[in-house]
């Protein structure tokens, strides 16, 4: 009997990862999400060149901030950019290329599902400026 009930299950969620599958492919979600795996303690994508990202991300950050955002190419540069000149992180050197080829690729930019959320977000123009806790000063928003 427990034979049968854990052939039930795993039949169960065999079908339930497929159905997943098709879902995402049908909506023109990236397919490298289904081709591999997701590592278990970082989060990322097991696809190439996810070692070196884990590694260089994780010496400061965790990697759920990795999964948490989406860019282009341009995107990505311009983050780490940022990370280099303001919070201390290396040079990457030769390893911007690789680096850039898997950010882009496997959390490239994505399109917002209006299923799951109620507007899109608000247009930069229409947000309040920004002001300094400690002076009260207007910060201008950059583009």
């Amino acid at each position: 009997m427990k034979s049968f009930i854990r052939f039930v299950c795993l039949l169960l969620l065999s079908t339930c990862l497929h159905a997943q599958a098709v879902e995402l492919s049908d909506t023109n979600t990236s397919i490298a999400k289904i081709d591999y795996p997701v590592d278990a303690k970082s989060g990322l994508i097991k696809a190439p060149g996810w070692e070196l990202v884990n590694g260089q991300c994780n010496a400061c950050h965790s990697s759920l901030i990795v999964s948490q955002n989406h860019g282009d190419r341009d995107f990505w540069r311009e983050t780490i950019q940022w990370m280099v000149d303001t919070q201390g992180l290396w040079d990457l050197s030769d390893t911007w290329d690789p680096t850039l080829d898997y950010l882009s690729t496997y959390y490239n930019q994505v399109d917002i599902d209006m299923t799951l959320f109620r507007r899109k977000p608000i247009d930069k123009d229409l947000l309040p400026p920004s002001r300094k806790a400690d002076t009260g000063t207007v910060i201008k928003r950059e583009e």
